[in-house]
């Protein structure tokens, strides 16, 4: 009796694809997170600069 050890290369294979079929369909996904959060930082910093102008222009 032989004892075998390791993967063959289509077990090798498998698991790349599945890998890859993961990773196909996660990036779209977290660069749409990535997107809104920068769009909700560029909102954020223009009503901070705005209030910023409000409150400068209340003390003079």
């Amino acid at each position: 009796m032989k004892n075998k050890k390791g993967f063959t290369l289509i077990e090798l294979l498998a698991v790349i694809i599945i890998l890859v079929i993961i990773a196909l369909i996660t990036v779209p996904v977290i660069i749409n997170i990535i997107e809104r959060a920068e769009r909700s930082a560029f909102k954020d910093s223009a009503y901070g600069i705005i209030k910023a102008g409000e409150v400068y222009y209340s003390n003079k």
